[in-house]
């Protein structure tokens, strides 16, 4: 369940493939296409709104001519899943989420703004098999981006869904601003495949950051061994998993 690839990315100040006519401004807008291949995938926020430079409402942000009844959007913020569901008519409205500990939340139109630096789920209502593609609009810019990681406990893990905003790749062994905690978590879906998991080490060198383990061969004997690492390809939402780690990334 990860968004698949970034297909064509077109920074516009003038978009005459949806209208008759070309509308100049001063604005530098742009499309976002996006290839997906699975009914659930995260998508990373690229864009700010249209002329305010704000923080981009989902339901402006998703294209909807290409879309059916049914294809739904859902937002991780404050702890709660707020979604919005497309009608007939090409509208989103909002529609109650319910979570896996029973907590009913609802979007709505204030609450629907969200930063570059996040992520959102969309749910492909029709969706059996292949692809399909999503379409993202909004106004481009070059501020910093930054996504806030909200710290927990070991016994009580907070989550915070983002994604770099860049077209290339983020390799999170670069970044700043992230303090994390040996227990934390990068968890990275996959389609029809369990996450990719990244966990924390202290230390120098090759010795210290994020990694993954993987079964090797030692000797005579199958080990984990922690290997350094922790690219996340241009456009793939992940979880941070935070059990004592904070912090601001900086992309």
């Amino acid at each position: 369940m990860k968004l698949k690839s970034l297909a064509c990315l077109c920074a516009l100040a003038a978009i005459p493939a949806f209208g008759t006519e070309a509308v100049t401004s001063a604005n530098t807008f742009g499309v976002l296409k996006v290839a997906c291949s699975a009914q659930k995938v995260i998508i990373a926020t690229p864009w700010v709104e249209c002329l305010t430079a704000g923080n981009v409402k989902v339901t402006d942000l998703v294209m909807t001519d290409n879309l059916t009844a049914g294809d739904a959007i859902i937002v991780y913020a404050g702890g709660a899943f707020k979604g919005w569901r497309l009608t007939a008519g090409k509208a989103w409205e909002a529609y109650a989420v319910t979570d896996a500990g029973g907590t009913v939340t609802e979007g709505d139109s204030a609450s629907a703004a969200i930063a570059r630096g996040l992520a959102f789920w969309f749910i492909k209502s029709d969706y059996t098999s292949g692809s399909y593609d999503l379409y993202l609009y909004g106004q481009d810019t070059t501020a910093t981006a930054t996504s806030t990681i909200t710290a927990g406990t070991s016994g009580s893990p907070a989550y915070s869904l983002v994604a770099s905003p860049k077209t290339t790749v983020a390799d999170l062994n670069s970044v700043g601003g992230l303090e994390p905690n040996t227990a934390d978590e990068i968890r990275v879906p996959r389609d029809n495949l369990p996450d990719v998991i990244y966990t924390y080490k202290t230390g120098t060198g090759e010795n210290g950051g994020w990694g993954t383990s993987v079964k090797t061969l030692v000797g005579s004997v199958y080990k984990k061994v922690w290997t350094k690492g922790c690219e996340i390809p241009a456009g793939t939402g992940f979880w941070y998993v935070s059990k004592g780690g904070s912090g601001t990334i900086t992309w």
